[in-house]
């Protein structure tokens, strides 16, 4: 071992299991975020057609996640490393102070 080389464990991925079989959930838009302490509850829908003079959504999934899962998520949308800093978010063109 070596200060350029030094000998960590290899790295190793989190192994994710499905132990039950989990309905998918359609959603079409995000209806509202719930800040709750340190959590979120996210709230999806899709428009309800049956009366096209009326305009409904129907609430179809609501996720409840903590805040540090948001910068995850929002990570793995963008396809950018999660410890890129503040500018990976940013728009194409856009400055960050």
């Amino acid at each position: 071992m070596t200060l350029e080389r030094p000998m960590f464990p290899p790295r190793r991925e989190v192994e994710t299991i499905e132990p039950f079989a989990m309905q998918d959930m359609f959603v079409a838009s995000l209806v509202r975020v719930d800040r709750i302490g340190s959590v979120r509850r996210l709230v999806f829908a899709v428009p309800d057609g049956s009366d096209p003079d009326v305009p409904v959504r129907v609430v179809t999934a609501r996720l409840v996640l903590p805040v540090e899962a948001l910068a995850e998520i929002a990570a793995q949308l963008l396809d950018v490393p999660l410890d890129a800093g503040a500018g990976a978010f940013a728009p194409r063109g856009a400055t960050v102070n």
